[in-house]
């Protein structure tokens, strides 16, 4: 990282927005590079998003269904434009017998939210496959190492037990996999520095690297990709046009387990950002699923500048029935832009919302596929 010492700033809004709410988000500082965090799954420490602006945030009410998004209003969010999408989503577990605890129960999320989330993500897309590959609780408030860095066994200075439960083994090389689900580390807490979790270069090693059964599904997905590589070509210039593998997708699916008070998940529209604004970032990612095995990889994600002209949504006080669809890499817009149908995003800070209740959410991270 540079040695330049950087002030910290926040910026008001001109007087001739609109906007009713703003938030704090947090960027890395023009010419500073980025140092990796040690911790699994996390971004570099918070003392490299020294650029803090006071950001306009618009309103993605009123909600449409699956069915109604395509006909919204205009100017709605949609994945094909803005790179996300908000919609009204119920779920049997928002109703008797279930309550707020059933969510931390692996077992009724694989039988109904699963299925329901997964149904739900084809419908919206014209996916042919949806394969969930994790669900995520947080519902901590924020730090630095939290129960992402210690998710199977990873941990720093976390002496392995000698013998685990089989509740712990199945959460950690099962699949999906289940992450802030332990009930020795809890929930995680919220990710508040503006990121995109895949470079592109970052979807293609997680295809290959996260899980066995992640690599499995993707089989045809990757024998396309290493022919065309093996070729000298460009994936970015050449996966889609050549049509030797199928259309691919990462997807995030963020929904709050209780209305939302502070932390809320902020969206920018992805046609608002520069490509001068992406900054590349390694994330340490463990190798999971294999018996014994705590080694990792390095995935690819991007960090953020601030210019001008950004523009960022959110659902002032989510209900659990209001979803947000987050694109996190589509191989069809690979060409587009930088980030390849992907939406830089972050939890932000409400002013005056500091001693509110934490916020509890669940993410399920899915791979859709095309024919």
């Amino acid at each position: 990282m540079s040695t330049t010492t950087t002030k910290t700033t926040t910026e008001t809004i001109p007087p001739t927005t609109d906007a009713q709410y703003y938030g704090k988000l947090r960027y890395i500082p023009l010419g500073e590079t980025p140092t990796p965090s040690p911790h699994n799954f996390h971004l570099p420490e918070m003392k490299e998003f020294g650029d803090v602006r006071l950001q306009p945030l618009v309103d993605m009410r009123p909600v449409p269904t699956v069915a109604d998004l395509p006909n919204a209003k205009e100017g709605t969010a949609q994945l094909s434009t803005h790179g996300f999408a908000a919609v009204h989503h119920p779920t049997s577990m928002n109703s008797a017998p279930y309550t707020i605890n059933s969510w931390k129960d692996p077992n009724l999320l694989k039988q109904h939210y699963v299925p329901e989330t997964e149904e739900m993500v084809r419908q919206m897309t014209g996916a042919k496959t949806v394969l969930t590959e994790a669900l995520l609780i947080r519902s901590a408030i924020w730090s630095e190492q939290d129960a992402l860095a210690t998710h199977a066994g990873h941990g720093e200075n976390e002496p392995e037990p000698e013998q685990k439960s089989q509740e712990d083994t199945d959460l950690e090389l099962g699949f999906p996999q289940f992450i802030g689900f332990s009930k020795k580390h809890g929930g995680a807490s919220p990710a508040p520095k503006v990121h995109l979790d895949y470079a592109p270069n970052g979807a293609r090693t997680h295809l290959r690297k996260y899980h066995p059964t992640m690599t499995t599904a993707a089989k045809e997905i990757i024998a396309a990709e290493d022919k065309l590589l093996a070729e000298g070509k460009s994936l970015r210039e050449t996966y889609a046009e050549s049509k030797l593998g199928p259309r691919w997708a990462l997807f995030s699916i963020w929904r709050p387990l209780k209305r939302v008070h502070r932390d809320p998940l902020a969206l920018g529209d992805a046609r608002t950002f520069l490509e001068r604004d992406y900054v590349p970032v390694i994330v340490k990612t463990p190798n999971l699923g294999i018996p014994g095995d705590i080694s990792t990889h390095s995935t690819e994600s991007y960090l953020a500048h601030w210019s001008e002209g950004q523009k960022w949504y959110f659902v002032p006080k989510q209900e659990p029935e209001e979803v947000l669809v987050i694109g996190l890499f589509d191989s069809e817009r690979d060409k587009e832009t930088v980030a390849a149908g992907g939406t830089l995003h972050s939890s932000v800070d409400l002013p005056g919302t500091e001693n509110e209740e934490p916020r509890e959410s669940v993410e399920l991270r899915c791979l859709a596929i095309w024919d």
